[in-house]
């Protein structure tokens, strides 16, 4: 059994520079960056002290058998990976901005379904290329959705426009929607980008936190490997964000060997002595630690649904199907506390209740009105979070 509550994350965390933290107020409670509040997994610690102990910390050179680590990992969900289809990179964003500058020209669009990841919009707009927006909705299951003729609609738009649409992001799991997407629903998305000649960058790092539906990696699909290029990590799954590495996995050939050229041209091949070590770390001996902490997120998740619906009027905010992120509608209790939307909303609420949370208009198109709320802390922390939402709101 590991202690997923044992922890006081205010004062640790504060004290080791997390961004999460040191970005509030000492009164604050963060619940906003996709960064958990528990212990990372015991084993990677004993593995990142016995390395720090060793007198050197000079260049590293890059251990294959991390990357036969992410291919085992991967076949839990079924993708029969190769070590050999499997490359290093640095972070999540800065690998996802590599495949955008490499597949798409200045001036060019990139497809992505809002709302979205913020650095998403970042990343495009930053090289020099057009956001296209394709708006999700809400289903039945409360989740974000599309079908196949809102892209087809939102393509021939971008082309009316001039655009040419060379690339597309795919969020899967969806943040901030938490939308697992089925099977069904990548292969329809797959095979419109394959007529319209899309790369698809499918940003998986949320893989690991799926709940109410089987995770299928977009790696899976043999039949579109010449046009898909996951992006991914252990980040989110083992809180890794602070050492700076992803993984990407490319089936094709030839796509491997231009992301291998791009990493060499951006100077990014050279290993870390740390990063690289977790990652194996974490594949290899993590998954009894992740079996647990993924009771305790869907607990935490399912509590915050229900204490928001049940305790707070004008507010609706449905268990997500992946993700450790609520993505709450506040529509209601904007218009009663007289907030001018969102934003007000969420700057109300970390100067008088002394919570912070995300504002959903951050994330484009239809997100105005929503706030996402990030449920990953320990449960004395959240609770204490929810109470002082509750106890602001009904004032």
């Amino acid at each position: 059994m590991y202690d997923f509550d044992g922890l006081s994350a205010a004062g640790v965390r504060r004290g080791a520079g997390a961004l999460k933290w040191t970005n509030v107020a000492e009164d604050v409670i963060p619940l906003w960056v996709a960064d958990m509040d528990f212990p990372c997994l015991p084993e990677l610690r004993e593995a990142l002290e016995k390395r720090a102990a060793h007198p050197f910390y000079g260049y590293t050179r890059h251990n294959p058998s991390s990357n036969e680590a992410i291919a085992q990992w991967y076949r839990r969900y079924g993708a029969g990976i190769e070590p050999e289809e499997t490359l290093i990179g640095p972070g999540t964003v800065l690998s996802l901005g590599m495949g955008v500058r490499e597949f798409s020209a200045a001036g060019d669009g990139v497809l992505v379904m809002t709302p979205v990841y913020t650095p998403f919009y970042e990343i495009i707009r930053g090289n020099g290329r057009i956001v296209v927006e394709l708006p999700l909705h809400p289903d039945k299951e409360a989740a974000f959705a599309f079908d196949a003729a809102e892209i087809e609609a939102c393509l021939s738009g971008a082309a009316a426009d001039g655009i040419r649409v060379s690339v597309a992001i795919l969020c899967s799991p969806h943040n901030p929607g938490g939308r697992v997407w089925s099977g069904k629903e990548l292969a329809a998305f797959f095979e419109i980008a394959a007529r319209h000649n899309l790369m698809i960058l499918a940003d998986e790092i949320h893989m690991d936190f799926a709940f109410q539906k089987e995770f299928v990696s977009a790696a899976s699909f043999d039949e579109y490997r010449d046009r898909i290029i996951v992006v991914s990590g252990a980040n989110k799954t083992f809180n890794l964000g602070g050492l700076h590495i992803s993984h990407f996995v490319i089936r094709d050939g030839v796509l491997r060997a231009r992301i291998e050229r791009v990493l060499r041209r951006e100077t990014h091949h050279e290993s870390d002595c740390f990063a690289e070590l977790a990652v194996e770390t974490v594949y290899r001996r993590g998954a009894p630690w992740l079996a647990e902490l993924k009771a305790r997120v869907r607990a935490n998740l399912e509590k915050t649904a229900r204490f928001l619906g049940a305790e707070i009027d004008g507010v609706h905010a449905p268990v997500p199907q992946g993700t450790y992120l609520l993505w709450a509608d506040m529509k209601g209790l904007i218009g009663r506390k007289g907030c001018k939307g969102d934003a007000d909303l969420v700057r109300r609420i970390e100067a008088e209740a002394k919570v912070k949370l995300t504002a959903g208009s951050l994330y484009g198109a239809g997100g105005a009105g929503f706030v996402r709320i990030n449920a990953a802390s320990p449960a004395p922390l959240l609770d204490e979070a929810l109470g002082r939402i509750r106890d602001w709101a009904r004032a």
